[in-house]
C-alpha cells in the first residue's frame, strides 16, 4: 500500500472543509437550477401564446451547459478550478436576471439568451464532482464524486420548498409568481458563487499537483500528454464511451417518457410522479455508485450500470401503455443504471489522468456527453413518432451494448494500467 506524499499533509488536512464547499455549493447551484427548468416551458408559453416552442427553453439550457464546459475547463487547467466553478456559476446570475428581464418584457429572445447563460451553472455543477476527485485518494475518490453529485438531489428538494417566499418577494418586486422561480436562482448561483470564490482555498487542482510524484521523476508527464494519445488510452476510451451512451440512451428514452404515459392517458400526477422517481434514481444513489466504484472497482461498475439499464429499457419497453407502475420503475431503474455508469466512469476518467491533463479532457467529455444528450433528446421524440415507444428502448438497449464491450475488449489493459504504481493510493 503506497503513502500519500508527505508533501501533501497540509492541503490534505483542509479536504473535509473544501468537500463542505463543494457540497454546498452544488446545493445552492442545484436549487436554482432545478426551479427554474422546471418552469422554463410555462414561461415560454406565456411569451409566445403558444406550445409550438415550450420545448426550447431546456434544450437552449441544455446546449449552454454542454457548449461552457470546453472554455471554463481550459480556463481552470490553466488558473484552477475556482475560478472556472466561480465564473460557471456568476455567468447563470446573469442569465436568470434575463431570464425575469425576458418575460417581463415579453421577450421571446432575451429570455432564451437568458436561458443558455443559465446552463452554465449545470457546467459548473457537473465539473465539481471533478474537484472533489482532485482533492480525494484513488481509493476515496468514488465517494467523493458520488457525494457532490448526491449534492444535486438535497438542491432538487430545496428548491420548491422556498417556491412560496420567492412568489411573496417577487410580488413586492412586480415580479409574476412563476417567473419568481429564477429569483431563487439569482440567490442560489450568486451564493454558490461566493461560496467557491471565498472557501475553495486551497484550490483542488493546485493540491493533485502536489500530490503528483516529484519533477525529477514525473519529466514530461507534468506538461501532460498530447490530447491525442491520452484519447487512445485505453481507461479515458472506455470512460468517454461510458459516458457518451448513457447520457445519450438515459435521455433519448426518458425524455419522450412524459408524452407517452399521457398519449396512453395517465393523469399528470402520475407523470410528475414518474418524473420525480427517475431524477430520485439519477442522483440519490450517488453515494452508494461511489462506495461501489470504490470497492469493487471501476469496470465492475460500469458494467452494473449497463444491466441495471438494460432491465430498465426492458420494464418501461415491453410493459403495456396502461401499466403505469412498470413504465415508473423502469425510469426509476434508468435513472439508478445512469448514475453507476456516470459516477464510475467520472472516477475511471479521473485515474487516467494527470493533474496537467485532467480539467481540459474532463471538459471535453462533458462537452461530448452534454451533446449526446440533445441528440438523444431529438432522436428519441422522432423514434417515438416513427416507430413506438418500444422501439425506442430496443434501439437504446442496442446501444449499450458499446460501452459493455469496450470494457470487455479493454480488461486487460485496464488491468495492467490499475496495477501501475499510483502516488494517490492509499
Amino acid at each position: 500500500m503506497t503513502s500519500l506524499p508527505s508533501s501533501a499533509g497540509s492541503p490534505l488536512r483542509r479536504r473535509g472543509a473544501l468537500m463542505a464547499t463543494l457540497f454546498a455549493a452544488q446545493v445552492c447551484g442545484s436549487t436554482g437550477f432545478s426551479m427554474s427548468m422546471a418552469v422554463g416551458a410555462i414561461m415560454a408559453a406565456a411569451i409566445t401564446g403558444t406550445n409550438t416552442w415550450s420545448g426550447l427553453p431546456v434544450g437552449v439550457g441544455s446546449l449552454g451547459t454542454a457548449l461552457a464546459s470546453w472554455p471554463l475547463s481550459r480556463l481552470m487547467a490553466r488558473f484552477g478550478r475556482r475560478p472556472g466553478l466561480a465564473l460557471g456559476y456568476s455567468l447563470a446570475v446573469v442569465g436568470a436576471a434575463l431570464g425575469i428581464l425576458g418575460v417581463g418584457q415579453q421577450s421571446f429572445a432575451l429570455f432564451l439568451t437568458g436561458m443558455a447563460l443559465f446552463g452554465t451553472a449545470q457546467t459548473s455543477n457537473l465539473l465539481a464532482r471533478y474537484a472533489a476527485a482532485d482533492i480525494s485518494p484513488g481509493a476515496q475518490r468514488g465517494r467523493a464524486m458520488g457525494l457532490i453529485v448526491w449534492g444535486s438531489a438535497v438542491g432538487s428538494i430545496v428548491g420548491p420548498i422556498l417556491m412560496a417566499p420567492a412568489i411573496r418577494v417577487g410580488a413586492v418586486l412586480g415580479v409574476s409568481s412563476v417567473a419568481s422561480a429564477f429569483l431563487i436562482s439569482v440567490a442560489g448561483y450568486a451564493l454558490a458563487a461566493m461560496l467557491v470564490q471565498a472557501l475553495l482555498r486551497p484550490d483542488p487542482l493546485a493540491i493533485a499537483r502536489r500530490l503528483e510524484p516529484p519533477p525529477a521523476t514525473a519529466g514530461a508527464a507534468r506538461r501532460g500528454r498530447p490530447t491525442g494519445t491520452i484519447l487512445r488510452e485505453p481507461r479515458v476510451i472506455v470512460a468517454y464511451g461510458t459516458l457518451m451512451v448513457s447520457q445519450l440512451v438515459m435521455i433519448g428514452t426518458t425524455s419522450t417518457s412524459p408524452l407517452y404515459l399521457h398519449d396512453h392517458g395517465h393523469a399528470v400526477n402520475t407523470i410528475g410522479l414518474a418524473v420525480s422517481l427517475h431524477l430520485g434514481g439519477m442522483y440519490v444513489a450517488s453515494p452508494l455508485s461511489g462506495w461501489l466504484c470504490d470497492r469493487f472497482g471501476r469496470l465492475p461498475v460500469i458494467g452494473a450500470g449497463g444491466v441495471v439499464l438494460l432491465l430498465a429499457l426492458a420494464l418501461a419497453g415491453l410493459a403495456p401503455g396502461r401499466a403505469s407502475g412498470l413504465v415508473i420503475a423502469g425510469l426509476f431503474l434508468n435513472g439508478v443504471g445512469w448514475n453507476l455508469a456516470f459516477v464510475s466512469a467520472s472516477a475511471l476518467l479521473t485515474d487516467a489522468l494527470s493533474p496537467e491533463e485532467r480539467a481540459a479532457i474532463q471538459g471535453l467529455a462533458d462537452l461530448v456527453m452534454g451533446l449526446m444528450g440533445a441528440v438523444g433528446s431529438a432522436l428519441g421524440g422522432m423514434v417515438l413518432g416513427a416507430w413506438g415507444f418500444g422501439i425506442l428502448n430496443i434501439l437504446g438497449a442496442a446501444m449499450l451494448v458499446v460501452p459493455l464491450a469496450a470494457s470487455w475488449l479493454q480488461r486487460e489493459a485496464l488491468a495492467a494500467r490499475a496495477a501501475e504504481p499510483n502516488p494517490w493510493a492509499s
